[in-house]
C-alpha cells in the first residue's frame, strides 16, 4: 500500500520502506543520488533516472549558485573543469538516495543530505553547503571523524592515538557525542549513525 502524502510503502501494521523521492511516475520532485563506485551523480524524477549531465538547466543553475556561494567548496574543487566540479559538488552535498527530495515540485533547491561521500581525503563535510546532523543536532567535522572511528572495531586508546589526543579528551568528545545522539553506548551510536547515514 502506498501513502502518496508521505511516500511510504507500508502494511497496516508498520512501515516497511521509505521510497526515494521521484521514484514513482507522477512524483515530480527531483532526487539526486551518487554512485559510490564511479562517483557519478544521477537524477530521479517522475519515475525516470537520467545522468547528472541531463539535469535540466534551471535546476543545475541552482546547484551552481550554491557551489559558487561556498568558498571552501570552491577552493577544494578549483582544480576541476566547471562541469566536473559541479557534479563533484552535487555528489558530496546531495549524494544520498532518500525520501527527502533535493528539489521540490516547484524546483526549489533544498538543504544537502546527511551524506558522507567516502572519497579519500575529501573534506566536503567542512563546506558551508554541507551540514551533517543527528536528530537535528549538527555535528562538527571533528565529531564526524570520531563517530566514524567509533563505528570501527578500534579500541578507545587506538582511536585517541589516531587522533593524537588523550583518552581523557576522547572521553569528553564521547560524552558530547552520546548526548547529541541520545545514546549511551558505541553500539547504539553506530546503529543510529547508520540509520541517519552518517556512517555508510
Amino acid at each position: 500500500m502506498l501513502d502518496k502524502s508521505t511516500n511510504f510503502v507500508a502494511n497496516p501494521q508498520h512501515i516497511i520502506h521509505q521510497l526515494p523521492a521521484g521514484l514513482i511516475q507522477g512524483d515530480t520532485r527531483t532526487e539526486l543520488f551518487g554512485c559510490r563506485k564511479t562517483k557519478r551523480v544521477f537524477v530521479l524524477s517522475n519515475g525516470q533516472t537520467v545522468s547528472f549531465k541531463n539535469l535540466n538547466q534551471p535546476l543545475k543553475a541552482l546547484i551552481l549558485q550554491k557551489m559558487l556561494a561556498d568558498e571552501k567548496a570552491m577552493l577544494d574543487l578549483r582544480h576541476l573543469a566547471v562541469d566536473d566540479a559541479l557534479e563533484n559538488f552535487a555528489f558530496c552535498v546531495f549524494g544520498s538516495a532518500d525520501a527527502y527530495a533535493d528539489f521540490d515540485e516547484k524546483g526549489n533547491l533544498k538543504e544537502g543530505d546527511n551524506f558522507i561521500c567516502g572519497k579519500k581525503n575529501c573534506t566536503c563535510y567542512t563546506w558551508a553547503s554541507k551540514k551533517i546532523s543527528v536528530d537535528g543536532n549538527e555535528l562538527t567535522p571533528r565529531e564526524i571523524e570520531i563517530v566514524q572511528l567509533f563505528a570501527s572495531d578500534l579500541a578507545d586508546k587506538q582511536i585517541a592515538d589516531l587522533l593524537h589526543i588523550s583518552v581523557s579528551t576522547l572521553n569528553s568528545h564521547k560524552s558530547n557525542i552520546f548526548d547529541k545522539f541520545s545514546v549511551n553506548s558505541k553500539s547504539g551510536l553506530t546503529r543510529k549513525a547508520i540509520e541517519q547515514k552518517i556512517v555508510q
